[in-house]
C-alpha cells in the first residue's frame, strides 16, 4: 500500500514542524508499507490571489496517486475549495483520504453544513482533530472521527532534532501579529525566569498599519539581552525578499530547514510568542512558552489540558501527556488506515 503524506503546503516553518512530524509518525506506524511526501494545493502555500498567475500554476498534487491521501492542517475550510477535485479524483479512482492533525475551528454553520455535505458525498476513512472545536464540527459528518492532537507536539519524538549551547543562556522571542517586544524584569533582584519577564508590546510605529510599520522595525530600540540572557529572534515567515525585516534586529535567525528552527527552541530555555506553533514545539521540546495571542487556533493548547488563558499566557511541558496523546492517537489511526 502506497499512503501519500502531504508536506508542502508550508505558510511559514511552523507548517512545516507538524507535516514532517506527522509523515514520521506515519513512517513509524506502516514499516511495512511506502509512505511518501505529497504536494498540497500551491495557493494555500504561496497565497495565490492574482487569477493569472494562479492559471499559470502547475497542481503537481493532481498527478500524484496513492492508495491513502493524508491532508493536515487548518484546510477543513478548503475541503470544497482548493482540494475538493483531488478528493473527487481519489474516491472516483477508488482510492481513500484521511484527515490526521487537522483544523477548521472558525466556521459558519451554513458553510459546515456545505462542507459536511460534500463529505458524506465523498467519505474521508478518517478524521483526527486537533483541536475539540473541529472534532465537535464534523463529528456528525465523518462517522469515523478522533479528537486528536497537533503533531507539533510530536516533533522531539518523530523527528532528528539537536541542541547547541551558547556561552550564555539565551531565550526564542518570535513574533508576526506585532511589532518585536521589549524585554525587561520585572523584579531585578530575582534574575531571569519566564514568570519574571516583563514584555513591552508594541503593535505599531509611527502609527503606522503593522502591515507598514514592520518596515520600519530597525529604527526601533534593539535589545540583544536581557541581563545574561541573550534573545535570539526566530523569524518563521521564510522569504529573502524583506531581509531589511528578517534583520532588523540582533540575533535574528532564518533557515530554509524546519529542523533548524527545532533545534534553537530545543536549545532555548524558554520561548515568548504569539506563533501557536512555536509555544506547542517549545512544550513538546520539555520548554516552558508565553503564548501572547488570542485566536481559535489555540485550541490545540486546550485540547491537550493546557490553559493559555491563564497565567499571563505561561505554559509549562507535560510530557506525560504527550506521550499518553501519542498513544491514543495512533492506535486510533491503526484502527482507521
Amino acid at each position: 500500500m502506497k499512503i501519500i503524506v502531504e508536506n508542502s503546503t508550508w505558510n511559514n516553518v511552523g507548517d512545516g514542524w507538524y507535516q514532517s512530524a506527522l509523515y514520521n509518525l506515519l513512517k513509524q506506524l506502516y514499516p511495512n508499507y511506502e509512505v511518501k511526501m505529497g504536494e498540497g494545493p500551491i495557493r494555500r502555500a504561496f497565497k495565490i490571489r492574482n487569477a493569472k498567475q494562479f492559471e499559470n500554476r502547475f497542481e503537481m498534487m493532481e498527478y500524484q496517486k496513492g492508495d491513502v491521501h493524508i491532508f493536515s492542517g487548518p484546510m477543513m475550510k478548503e475541503i470544497v475549495g482548493d482540494y475538493k477535485s483531488k478528493i473527487i479524483e481519489i474516491k472516483e479512482r477508488g482510492a481513500e483520504y484521511a484527515f490526521i492533525s487537522a483544523s477548521g475551528a472558525k466556521i459558519t454553520s451554513s458553510f459546515l453544513n456545505e462542507i459536511g455535505s460534500f463529505l458524506e458525498k465523498y467519505p474521508p476513512l478518517f478524521l483526527s482533530s486537533r483541536d475539540e472545536q473541529t472534532y465537535h464540527n464534523f463529528k456528525g459528518f465523518v462517522k469515523n472521527s478522533y479528537n486528536g492532537i497537533c503533531t507539533a507536539f510530536l516533533v522531539d519524538k518523530m523527528l532528528p532534532l539537536d541542541s547547541f549551547e551558547m556561552d550564555k543562556p539565551f531565550f526564542v522571542s518570535s513574533f508576526y501579529r506585532e511589532l518585536e517586544p521589549y524585554y525587561s524584569l520585572i523584579d531585578r533582584t530575582k534574575g531571569v525566569s519566564l514568570g519574571n519577564i516583563k514584555v513591552d508590546r508594541k503593535e505599531t510605529y509611527l502609527n503606522l498599519n503593522f502591515k507598514y510599520a514592520r518596515h520600519f522595525n530597525f529604527m526601533r530600540p534593539k535589545q540583544e539581552s536581557l541581563e545574561d540572557y541573550h534573545v535570539v529572534r526566530l523569524i518563521q515567515e521564510i522569504n529573502s525578499r524583506f531581509n531589511h525585516i528578517n534583520f532588523a534586529l540582533p540575533n535574528s535567525f532564518v533557515s530554509f530547514n524546519p529542523l533548524s528552527s527545532l533545534n534553537l527552541i530545543k536549545s532555548a530555555e524558554f520561548v515568548i510568542s504569539d506563533r501557536v506553533h512555536a509555544c506547542a514545539t517549545a512544550l513538546a521540546c520539555n520548554r516552558p512558552a508565553q503564548f501572547l495571542h488570542d485566536t481559535p487556533r489555540a485550541g490545540i493548547f486546550t485540547r491537550m489540558g493546557f490553559d493559555y488563558k491563564a497565567n499571563n499566557g505561561i505554559l509549562y511541558p507535560n510530557l506525560e501527556i504527550i506521550d499518553d496523546e501519542l498513544e491514543k492517537m495512533s492506535q486510533a489511526i491503526l484502527k482507521a488506515i
